[in-house]
């Protein structure tokens, strides 16, 4: 009795195109969000539970897109998930910062979930 891989199928562009904007996006997210935290716990600020509940919410978008890249079915819902919190805790955090710039984010997760099913 032989076990056979299941090779994975190859990633299409238009989805491999989408994978790498959202990864250098979040990525440069969590970049900007660790400094800010940073920054509020040098210097005694009183946002930093904000800015680690901000961070979070990025390591847990990045494990979504980690899960896109290697094809596993939870990556794509995971990021939306991530995405759509991060909405809103923005929504009840800084309702006042609400554009239409900051639908972009949650939008690109949906069209990552759709692309990946």
């Amino acid at each position: 009795m032989t076990a056979t891989e299941n090779p994975r199928p190859r990633l299409r562009p238009g989805f491999t195109a989408l994978l790498v904007i959202v990864t250098v996006a979040n990525v440069a997210a969590l970049v900007l969000a660790v400094a800010a935290w940073s920054e509020e716990s040098t210097y005694g600020g009183d946002l930093t539970g904000l800015g680690m509940l901000s961070i979070l919410v990025t390591v847990a978008a990045l494990a979504g897109i980690a899960g896109a890249w290697l094809r596993r079915p939870w990556g794509p819902p995971l990021y939306f998930a991530a995405q759509a919190m991060g909405f809103l805790f923005l929504l009840f955090a800084a309702p006042d910062a609400i554009t239409l710039f900051t639908f972009v984010p949650l939008a690109l997760a949906g069209l990552l979930w759709f692309l990946a099913g």
